[in-house]
């Protein structure tokens, strides 16, 4: 049965009422235009009155799926800004659609067809493709892409009377136009973390009233203790030093991660005694050196000073949110601790002597550390591209999402560091796909030096892997 014909022409215009049963009249259109039903193009509605309704219909759509697909969902004003910014596109394909036709008034009608059809695209992309099995999301896309241009395509065909070439044109300029929102989702939500109700905690239980000069004061004792164990390289042996730096108190995923890393490390890649955490906490104030830029100067002071500069390798993991100005941060409330820049972790590497660096960087926009921190003799690995976030800050979780890829449930083989980058850059990428989630592109560099160096140290890895008998 027909459901536009089932409709009286009385109550399609019965005012208000009447605008909005003919804005379910007219999605009902566009999702036949979907499966390419010719005649749903003549029975859809063009007014400015539609127009209003079917964007807003749009909106609330993105607003309720991604509400439903968001866990404890914070409300995000950016989703108007790309509202605003699709709004934009379509105006500029509707305009020069219009002018292909010579008729002004193409322009509307071309706006309210875009919008009966886009709130079908947005179900089908947010919430079928994000539940598809990891293996199939590079190709449930490409489906999903190439089934919409053809809609697109059979949309301006049958406005433009059949003119293949015009119709072309209007599709590829829907692409181009629309491709620097590829990367982006539309949602008006961000995940959440609860942490109102642990900083409620602590200030029942008196923990969140820090003595900020009993703290200062204290770090040369946790330091002391800390450094102090640190053995020096054995010659002839390519050793590694580890330093852990969990940065931003306010979630407790940095403190977990450093702990969960140091642990991996030690077990893993043989740092037992010649390796240091540094740690933003109120669970670590009177146990661990604070994850500040003087102590990281005077830890990578220290280690380099045990250390055999010319063999020995430095692992730094760095962990902590970071900001589109390549910025980690350094948070512990109440204390007003400096924020690092790349150029501070450079200067003290360098001024400590440090020659052979493995950095790993685990924040968002993270990538734009690596022009200041990149050398021959350097590996870097960080969570994310200069432009990009990066995922897993949550208060309750045990790792970040970077973290977890290269630290979490390790295979029982050899330890090789650049296969061992590379696979987690891949596990990374499927899950933030499986997520629907905007690609973090974590970067990956390498010196030259360094290549050749990673080889003995994953030898000599290895080797200290292997028991020795104890008579020889």
């Amino acid at each position: 049965m027909d459901l536009y014909a089932s409709i009286s022409k009385e109550s399609k215009q019965s005012g208000l009422t009447g605008e909005f049963r003919t804005v379910f009249l007219n999605l009902y259109c566009g999702m036949r235009l979907l499966v390419f039903r010719r005649d749903s193009i003549e029975k859809i509605t063009v007014s400015y009155d539609q127009f209003i309704l079917l964007l807003g219909a749009y909106a609330l759509t993105a607003v309720l799926v991604s509400y439903a697909a968001t866990p404890d969902a914070v409300f995000d004003l950016s989703g108007l800004g790309y509202l605003g910014v699709k709004l934009l596109i379509a105006l500029v394909v509707s305009f020069v659609f219009a002018k292909l036709t010579g008729n002004p008034g193409d322009l509307l009608k071309i706006l309210v067809i875009t919008y009966c059809v886009l709130p079908f695209f947005y179900l089908i992309s947010y919430v079928l493709l994000t539940y598809l099995p990891a293996e199939f999301l590079v190709s449930g896309y490409v489906i999903f892409m190439a089934w919409a241009l053809a809609v697109c395509f059979y949309i301006a065909q049958q406005l433009l009377a059949g003119n293949k070439p015009k119709a072309i044109l209007i599709t590829l300029l829907w692409l181009s136009a629309s491709y620097p929102l590829a990367n982006l989702s539309f949602s008006f939500w961000y995940e959440g973390y609860d942490d109102g109700g642990e900083l409620a905690a602590h200030a029942d239980d008196g923990r969140y009233d820090v003595n900020q000069e009993y703290v200062y004061y204290s770090q040369y004792r946790l330091l002391n203790n800390a450094l102090d164990p640190i053995k020096p390289g054995i010659a002839g042996i390519n050793d590694l030093f580890f330093v852990g730096f969990g940065a931003d108190s306010t979630q407790d995923v940095f403190m977990r991660e450093i702990d969960h890393v140091q642990r991996v490390m030690t077990e893993r890649l043989g740092v037992s005694g010649r390796s240091v955490a540094l740690v933003n906490n109120l669970k670590t104030l009177d146990t661990t050196p604070l994850a500040s830029s003087t102590n990281l100067r005077i830890a990578l002071q220290h280690i380099g000073s045990k250390m055999n500069r010319d063999e020995d390798v430095v692992f730094l993991y760095l962990t902590s949110h970071g900001s589109m100005n390549h910025e980690l941060a350094v948070e512990m409330w109440p204390l007003d601790l400096n924020y690092i820049r790349p150029e501070d972790i450079r200067t003290y590497l360098d001024d400590a002597g440090i020659r052979w660096r493995i950095i790993l960087i685990s924040a968002c926009y993270s990538g734009g550390f690596i022009k200041a921190l990149q050398n021959e003799h350097t590996l870097i690995f960080t969570a994310a591209a200069p432009d990009k976030a990066s995922f897993g800050c949550a208060n309750e979780n045990e790792y970040t999402y970077f973290g977890e890829a290269l630290f979490k449930n390790m295979e029982d083989k050899p330890y090789q560091f650049v296969e061992h980058f590379v696979q987690a850059m891949e596990k990374v990428r499927q899950r933030e796909l499986h997520e629907n989630l905007i690609p973090s592109e974590p970067q990956l560099f390498i010196g030259k030096l360094m290549k050749e160096k990673l080889k003995l140290l994953d030898r000599d890895i290895a080797k200290a892997a292997i028991p020795r008998d104890p008579l020889n």
